[in-house]
């Protein structure tokens, strides 16, 4: 098959397009020819799927947004099949990595030029008489899309987590473990919090600053991830914290990062999923994270750290000093079981499975 992806922009630490890669390389295993479309391509061009940049002159994203969706779709009349990575018309696919726009635009904001526009994309991929599938990852968000569109439960295919393997910790974890504090001149008993993501404000920087704010001084929070960092450390200085939270921009050793640390702060306001959430957990590292996760009911339900609703910087400060109290071995030997038994590692093949299925010419 001849396969289009879309997305509008590739950045290498986004979670997003570490699956559009990922998925691109399934496809191309198995025999596919892969085109990537993108207005904007930052870092490494990959091996193998043919990248193609379509560069669009706007001021504001929404319309930066159109332009791209506008160019695109000339391009898309010789593939079998288009899989977008953000919500625009014209897909046969759509990979659900965002979340329910309709279920958070409420009021007179709706009708201004950007929410109307992403809302209007929105209602492309999802309305009822429509014919986009959609690969979902997050049940609570595929019951938001339907309440507020109506589509129809064929048009899903329900995806499980694509936790990657490598996040397991190795027999020898110790050793990682050591090497990195070692090169942090961080001492083995000091308390050692780790915030992974781009996208600072969604995924609650500012609540995870607060809570190393209110724990014991020899506690430090390394945050991994690519974005905005000054409102952070301005916020740090204000706390009286700016010496121990500490800025690493994105990393390619996320597995080194998470056996090293106590603890993943992940208190976040809004996730579709929370693919670090897994990653930790099998990483044998404790959670502390917010019913805002799509996939906060495996830390809850597999009793891998703690899960909090609207949390108060109160209740972040008690759960992240009760989860840090527990010997680090115990949360190693309930990541080993859960590494062992959960279905969490299949996304990947699932998602090839299904764009195979269905051919574009026998949808149109």
């Amino acid at each position: 098959m001849k396969l289009a992806f879309a997305l509008f922009e590739y950045f290498p630490y986004g979670g997003l397009q570490r699956d559009m890669l990922a998925i691109a390389g399934a496809a191309l295993a198995r025999g596919h020819q892969v085109t990537v479309y993108t207005r904007q391509w930052q870092g490494a061009t990959p091996k193998g799927p043919k990248v193609v940049t379509l560069p669009v002159d706007a001021r504001s994203n929404h319309a930066r947004d159109a332009g791209f969706a506008a160019a695109l779709a000339p391009r898309l009349a010789g593939f079998d099949s288009v899989v977008g990575f953000n919500k625009m018309p014209g897909l046969d696919w759509y990979y659900a990595a965002d979340g329910c726009l309709a279920a958070r635009y409420h009021g007179p904001r709706r009708w201004l030029p950007r929410y109307r526009s992403k809302l209007a994309f929105e209602r492309a991929v999802f309305e009822a008489r429509g014919a986009a599938r959609i690969l979902s990852i997050s049940p609570p968000q595929r019951a938001l899309y339907q309440r507020h569109y109506g589509t129809a439960d064929a048009r899903f295919v329900d995806l499980p987590p694509g936790i990657r393997r490598d996040r397991a910790q190795p027999e020898d974890v110790l050793r990682h473990r050591a090497m990195l504090r070692t090169s942090l001149g961080l001492e083995e008993h000091s308390p050692m919090l780790l915030f992974v993501g781009s996208g600072f404000r969604t995924k609650g920087l500012d609540r995870a600053i607060r809570t190393l704010a209110g724990l014991p001084a020899p506690a430090r929070l390394y945050v991994v991830g690519e974005d905005r960092a000054t409102p952070y450390r301005r916020l740090a200085r204000k706390l009286g914290v700016a010496g121990r939270v500490h800025f690493m921009g994105g990393q390619d050793n996320v597995p080194e990062w998470l056996w090293s640390a106590d603890l993943l702060l992940h208190p976040a306001y809004a996730e579709n999923t929370g693919t670090v959430l897994l990653e930790a957990a099998i990483a044998g590292l404790p959670v502390l994270t917010t019913e805002a996760c799509g996939y906060a009911p495996y830390i809850g339900e597999g009793e891998l750290g703690q899960v909090l609703a609207e949390p108060s910087d109160e209740q972040l400060v008690q759960a992240a000093g009760a989860l840090l109290e527990p010997p680090r071995e115990r949360w190693r030997e309930r990541s080993r079981a859960f590494a062992a038994g959960a279905d969490i590692y299949d996304l990947v093949e699932h998602a090839v499975d299904a764009i195979e299925q269905t051919p574009r010419q026998e949808r149109r």
